[in-house]
């Protein structure tokens, strides 16, 4: 008789693939994870037991390939699919697949319990218990091992747990913060999958996703999110246009929102930043039992780096520190970090105990605080040198704090390594000043990691990158001035793509609509479309095609005022075209077949020009599921504004789909079952409509 359980879906989610996205992906894993095949019963599951689970794990990936936090993990997993499960499927080599990664598995546990056991083990010793009031700072060495709570109070059954002395009573609890605990998750979960999908460095937050300090206004943060919204236009519909469309709802809600939103925000970031850097701290007071000045300094620009503004980089490390239980040195202090005691004076008391003495430095901890020290200084393959030295001592008294310098020098080399990635591609690009950004980085944390083939050290690299940032900034202001400075900026960018400098000053000026678009059928049953030119020099065109349901499909890109539709459909009724001028960083107005050419005005009018959209006239939204699981979103509502769609969760929280200026809308992400319901809503000159929500066909 079979003793496979039935395959539950949400559950494997959050069984399987929450455990393999938080250890880091595929490597730490095995075949009888992934396809949820228990190793230690396999002999006891038929052929078809094996081969149907494989199929139904293998059909509930191709369904959440599109999954927001876990869709490029699935993708790795498709993309590996005959290699990972050759080994389950082929009787001969399953039982010896078993056996190893039982032992796989057994040595990664004892790898991942060890700092847990060593703390346990002092707090036995020297409590004769563990206290209550350290179970979750245990929780949190384990955390350094890559271990669950579940895990790390599992493992603590072992052990009795004794009372400390009474606690103060507690206080009320804060109000809720403006940004919830799973809004920011989700916003550092969309930065760091944006950062996978580029092969980059995840921004540390929204403002440096746009290239904006702390410090920014609303009208910089305006200006820098309707660029990216421009870009995010142009990406291919695949998952990183998912993502980046993602972000950007949250930057409207977040930044665009004013300053309280924005302050909110950061003050959630510095959870982030503190969970980041927190590892970093217990290490430092590892070794050196306090916070040196030195970290305290090294700390606090990492805290900036992550994105915070001076006051929270101090709070985050404050916080830190007393969390820790940590003394901290001032920045300002310079005092050897661990002076000889001076000798006890003699006591004539001969009842007197002797006053304790320290204990005598152990070789190893000289070895870790000048590993430590020169990661601070940059020195990373020096500091890789010095842990392998401690290593090689052997003294079981170094394992944790060895274990925890080790990690944060090799976290800083993987982090290096794609920042080099980075800047060799902002450097190969021409993009100079994002290449600046990394360079100073590296230049900083990095100085004697070696650079990727054809590059110069850091400071070299950076020196050049620096002196092509300088011509580009003297250049965009000559072209300011310049007879035709539209051709002149476009000029700069095309030499320097990307330049922030020549981007703003383009955007501030005008950029024209095209001309009249009409669209024909020649012989061969193509359309042709044709139009006439911007007024603007150096635009180029964009020409989408509009199909049935209002959505539109982009035909092409041409410096021309024509261009060939061979794949429209064929019928004898010729279909609407949509044509923009675009130019770095922007796009026009819209021209359409059927109607007159845009009025060529700015493409943002005084605030006196502009006619209020009606946005109280949203209706009939139907949602209905597709044949391939995803479901589409139609309603009416008025041209010329745009449309926020939302679905409601099982549990009754609201996830925003997407916005759009068309009336319908797919959401490839919507759970299986029942069709959700969604909401719409319209934003124009005059504020939003209330939401309208869905009926299912």
């Amino acid at each position: 008789m079979s003793v496979r359980a039935p395959f539950d879906g949400n559950d494997y989610r959050k069984r399987v693939l929450a455990a393999v996205h938080r250890r880091g992906g595929l490597e730490a894993s095995d075949p009888f994870e992934l396809y949820d095949v228990p190793v230690d019963d396999v002999t006891r599951w038929s052929e078809e037991d094996v081969a149907t689970r494989v199929g139904e794990v293998w059909g509930f990936w191709q369904r959440q390939r599109d999954h927001p936090k876990y869709g490029t993990l699935v993708g790795l997993l498709v993309a590996t699919h005959d290699e990972n499960s050759a080994d389950l499927l082929d009787p001969s080599r399953r039982a010896a697949a078993a056996e190893q990664v039982r032992r796989q598995r057994e040595a990664r546990d004892a790898a991942r319990f060890q700092p847990l056991d060593e703390a346990v083990s002092r707090l036995v010793q020297r409590h004769g218990g563990i206290p209550r009031d350290k179970l979750e700072g245990l929780v949190e060495v384990g955390a350094l091992g890559g271990l669950t709570r579940a895990e790390v109070e599992l493992r603590l059954r072992r052990h009795r747990v004794v009372d400390p002395a009474p606690a103060a009573p507690a206080t009320p609890p804060p109000a809720a913060p403006l940004v919830s605990d799973h809004r920011r998750q989700q916003v550092r979960d969309l930065l760091d999958e944006l950062g996978r999908l580029e092969e980059q460095p995840p921004p540390p937050t929204l403002l440096a996703l746009l290239g904006l300090d702390p410090g920014a206004d609303d009208a910089e943060v305006a200006l820098r999110a309707e660029a990216w919204r421009a870009r995010c236009r142009e990406l291919p519909p695949l998952r990183v246009r998912a993502v980046a469309d993602e972000l950007m709802v949250h930057v409207a809600e977040l930044l665009e929102r004013g300053p309280v939103m924005r302050d909110a925000y950061l003050d959630a970031v510095l959870v982030d930043v503190q969970v980041r850097l927190r590892p970093r701290v217990r290490a430092a007071a590892l070794v050196e039992d306090r916070l040196t000045a030195e970290d305290h300094e090294h700390l606090y620009e990492e805290a900036l780096a992550l994105g915070l503004d001076p006051a929270r980089a101090r709070e985050a490390i404050a916080g830190l520190a007393a969390e820790l239980d940590v003394e901290v040195e001032p920045v300002s202090a310079r005092r050897p970090s661990r002076p000889a005691p001076p000798p006890a004076p003699a006591s004539s008391d001969p009842s007197t105990p002797p006053a304790p003495s320290r204990p005598a430095e152990r070789p190893w901890e000289a070895g870790l605080r000048a590993a430590r020290a020169a990661l601070r200084r940059g020195a990373l393959l020096e500091a890789r040198r010095l842990v392998g030295q401690v290593s090689a001592s052997g003294d079981p008294a170094a394992t944790t704090p060895l274990r925890a310098v080790a990690d944060e020098v090799e976290q800083a080399v993987r982090e290096a390594e794609l920042q080099w990635r980075a800047a060799a591609a902002a450097l190969g690009a021409r993009r100079f000043a994002e290449a600046v950004e990394h360079l100073e980085h590296l230049a900083r944390v990095a100085a004697d990691l070696p650079p990727p083939a054809g590059l110069q050290p850091a400071a070299a690299e950076l020196a050049r990158a620096r002196a092509e940032v300088a011509e580009a900034d003297a250049r965009t202001a000559a072209a300011r001035s310049a007879p035709d400075p539209v051709a002149a900026l476009v000029a700069v960018l095309e030499r320097w793509p990307q330049h922030p400098g020549a981007v703003a000053a383009l955007a501030a000026l005008p950029l024209r609509p095209p001309g009249s678009v009409h669209a024909r059928r020649d012989a061969s049953g193509a359309v042709v479309v044709e139009w006439q030119p911007s007024p603007t020099a150096g635009a180029s065109y964009k020409v989408s095609r509009v199909e049935p349901g209002g959505r539109t499909s982009v035909v092409g890109r041409t410096a021309a005022t024509r261009i060939e539709d061979g794949g429209a459909p064929a019928s004898r009724d010729v279909p609407d075209y949509v044509v923009v001028a675009v130019q770095p960083g922007r796009t026009s107005a819209e021209s359409r077949t059927g109607r007159p050419a845009p009025s060529p005005t700015p493409v943002a009018p005084p605030a006196a020009a502009s006619t209020p959209a009606p946005v109280d006239m949203v209706s009939d939204v139907v949602a209905a599921r597709g044949a391939d699981g995803s479901v589409h979103v139609r309603w009416r509502g008025p041209a010329g504004v745009e449309f926020k769609v939302s679905r409601r969760a099982p549990d009754g929280r609201w996830q925003v789909v997407g916005r759009t200026r068309a009336t319908g809308i797919e959401d490839g992400g919507a759970p299986p079952g029942e069709v959700p319901v969604y909401a719409v809503s319209a934003r124009g000159d005059d504020g939003v409509s209330p939401e309208v929500y869905s009926r299912p066909t």
